[in-house]
């Protein structure tokens, strides 16, 4: 999987969140801290792909 369908694979989830919390199956604080948390670790996720070193295993 490369990095664009990593991201989108991010992204469906912090909207799924978004989605849940307007319908009200998740609570508003609940979900604020998955929209700080949740792109967190996204970047760090995507941009760790792509970064090894030949001579090292990922």
């Amino acid at each position: 999987m490369n990095a664009y369908h990593h991201a989108l694979c991010w992204a469906v989830a912090i909207l799924g969140v978004a989605v849940l919390n307007v319908a009200d199956l998740i609570s508003d604080g609940t979900a604020q801290a998955l929209f700080t948390g949740l792109p967190i670790l996204a970047v760090m996720s995507v941009a760790r792909r792509g970064r090894c070193l030949r001579s090292k295993a990922c």
